[in-house]
């Protein structure tokens, strides 16, 4: 091959990549993005287990049945989670992106919950799924203020919000019928109003 062919060659080479690695970073997954997804395995999850279980999720089933029900109020979110190991085999999947305070689990033996970034809600029923917030993210505020983990009952006089720390100002909820949303915390203090629950108790890891 001749120099100048040679020359030629290379200047296509070069203008093919950079036409190319911008579309290929252009495709890479935002965190918010990758949480979503994460958050939506995790559903499925709950929803299988559901689906196997006379259409009950693990936290409405006694213990002498091989579940949580009795166990709610021992502040343990990571016991709700570890029910559902058949169906989620990575319990990487319940750490978001962004939440750099904690680390993925590697195996749900040794899960607890500094390995978990989405709280529970333990009133979720398959009762009108579309409507019912089953998990989301833990970055919660309470009136202003972080919530702590452990049991927290919404009630009349709490506005909630999201964190401004994490997914700028907004936050990701799960419902039961496995549709995953982007909130802001307008939308969330109106979408836990209009659920068909009486009470909101969400486990907090």
């Amino acid at each position: 091959m001749k120099l100048l062919e040679a020359v030629v060659v290379l200047g296509v080479i070069v203008f093919l990549a950079a036409m190319l690695l911008p579309a290929h970073r252009g495709r890479s997954k935002t965190p918010v993005v990758l949480c979503m997804s994460h958050l939506k395995h995790t559903g499925y999850a709950f929803l299988m287990y559901e689906e196997d279980n006379r259409g009950t999720f693990p936290m409405e089933m006694p213990v002498a049945q091989g579940s949580n029900k009795d166990r709610l109020d021992n502040e343990e979110t990571f016991r709700q989670f570890q029910k559902i190991q058949k169906y989620l085999s990575d319990p990487g999947l319940l750490l978001c992106p962004v939440d750099k305070s904690r680390l993925a689990a590697t195996n749900y033996a040794s899960l607890n919950d500094w390995n978990i970034s989405y709280f529970l809600n333990l009133n979720a029923s398959t009762n009108h799924q579309a409507q019912t917030i089953l998990a989301g993210d833990r970055y919660l505020l309470a009136n202003g203020e972080p919530v702590r983990p452990g049991m927290f009952t919404v009630t009349a006089n709490v506005v909630l919000s999201w964190s401004p720390n994490y997914h700028n100002n907004k936050g990701l909820l799960a419902f039961a019928d496995d549709h995953v949303e982007i909130s802001t915390s307008n939308r969330l203090q109106s979408t836990i109003s209009s659920q068909p629950l009486g009470t909101n108790r969400f486990s907090i890891p």
